[in-house]
């Protein structure tokens, strides 16, 4: 099919995400009720519950614009619903981006972006981006004990070594999401030389955070800290776009 966004944002996928979305929403608002019930019951004073509930809500807010750039980002290629859903449940931005762009590349295409994104394409990158959260919440629901004790014997036979092997398993699991962007001037697509623009946007990222986290600590101001991350992520999109504009 030539215009699978027409399947993509037809009438059956907007009902089958709502349906999930709907069933999140009940519970939020069911374990919110039980919460402020519980509240009532400690003698916790109705003023001071409503004063948290808004400042919950309020520093919401700003972590929740990048994922509102990549539900924009996600849109023109996965349609207006799967991504509204992803994006809702337990998908992450940065997963939901990266796992529907390897689809693309294992179909032979430069990326989500690339115009020859097609029916078959966007099935594959549902069932990819689907099946590839799931195993978190299995992992947490049946293999959280298992993971703990696991975590203890290597604590206690590593107790020296424990933040050097969870420091390095880190920045092994950096090295492997910011490899193709350190190698993009040197990498041939489809069109071309991929660019300097996804290397610059990484290191400008990096300076960005680096440059947030020295203001915390100066400033003690922990907003800065704490909202280190989504700044660095939409200040690092206004990057790209800047070095676009710039080196064409």
């Amino acid at each position: 099919m030539n215009n699978y966004l027409d399947i993509a944002n037809g009438s059956i996928i907007f009902l089958l995400c709502a349906i999930v979305i709907a069933y999140v929403l009940a519970q939020a608002v069911i374990f919110m009720r039980k919460a402020w019930a519980r509240g009532l019951e400690l003698g916790m004073e109705k003023k001071s519950m409503k004063k948290v509930m808004i400042n919950s809500c309020v520093v919401s807010i700003l972590p929740s614009l990048p994922i509102l750039i990549i539900l924009l980002l996600l849109m023109p290629s996965l349609g207006r619903y799967f991504p509204w859903l992803r994006l809702s449940v337990v998908g992450s931005g940065v997963y939901e981006n990266m796992a529907a762009d390897v689809t693309a590349k294992a179909f032979g295409l430069e990326g989500i972006a690339d115009n020859r994104f097609s029916l078959e394409v966007f099935v594959s990158a549902m069932w990819v981006m689907t099946i590839g959260i799931i195993w978190g919440p299995l992992y947490t629901a049946f293999g959280s004990r298992l993971i703990q004790k696991g975590i203890k014997v290597l604590k206690g036979k590593q107790e020296k070594r424990f933040q050097a092997i969870f420091a390095s398993m880190f920045i092994a699991l950096l090295c492997v999401f910011s490899g193709p962007y350190l190698s993009s001037p040197f990498r041939i697509g489809t069109t071309g030389v991929i660019g300097l623009v996804p290397l610059l946007v990484l290191i400008a990222s990096i300076a960005i955070s680096w440059l947030l986290d020295v203001a915390a600590k100066k400033s003690n101001i922990k907003a800065l800290s704490e909202f280190c991350f989504p700044i660095s992520l939409v200040l690092g999109m206004i990057s790209a776009i800047i070095f676009s504009q710039i080196l064409g």
